[in-house]
């Protein structure tokens, strides 16, 4: 924390191909190594598989990161391109919640169709409110689509905005003080952890 009682947290945009990871899998570059050094030291507040890219937050206090990434504190927005176009019905098992992935039912999720997708596809907007390992490749595939790709816009409160593969941004006093006051982190008459914000 620093002396004004906020952690540092930043907004990254991930490009595909890069692991979330401080250790390198198969020889593909991590965040890690794209983030300044300045960063280097920060907590990853969940993941992005390789093959997705978009919004991960990093943050400088490990106890602040742990529970921000915890399952369903905050929403998470994709948009998400799949092969074929689903039906209705399909994507209604998707809002229903109920499917079993690791031996859980999920979550009912937010769908919303944004069109077609070039090469026979759709475009989707989908919001998870929990976090199950490669959650959505998994759903859509068990709907007979495959999901082409995948882009994380949001994180709560936090957007992706127009920060490009690569790129980052520290997110303001106020952007800090919602994102923790939506995770359900901000004590009465603003204190963290009894610590005065």
């Amino acid at each position: 924390m620093r002396g004004h009682g906020l952690p540092r947290v930043v907004a990254f945009h991930k490009p595909r191909g890069v692991v979330v990871s401080r250790v390198s899998e198969r020889g593909a570059p991590t965040l890690f190594m794209l983030l300044p050094a300045e960063f280097r030291g920060f907590y990853a507040v969940g993941r992005l598989d390789k093959d997705s890219e978009g919004l991960i937050l990093l943050c400088n206090d490990s106890r602040v990161a742990q529970r921000l990434m915890d399952p369903g504190v905050l929403p998470k927005t994709y948009l998400v391109t799949v092969r074929g176009l689903p039906s209705e019905a399909a994507l209604d098992r998707l809002r229903a919640g109920g499917m079993e992935l690791d031996g859980r039912k999920t979550r009912p999720a937010e769908v919303r169709r944004l069109g077609k997708a070039p090469r026979g596809g759709t475009r989707l907007e989908v919001v998870l409110h929990e976090g199950i390992n490669r959650q959505i490749r998994r759903l859509f595939h068990a709907l007979g689509h495959r999901v082409r790709q995948l882009k994380r816009v949001a994180v709560g409160p936090v957007s992706l905005g127009d920060l490009q593969p690569g790129e980052l941004r520290e997110l303001s006093r106020e952007e800090v003080l919602q994102l923790l006051k939506e995770a359900g982190l901000l004590e009465k008459r603003g204190k963290l952890g009894g610590q005065e914000v």
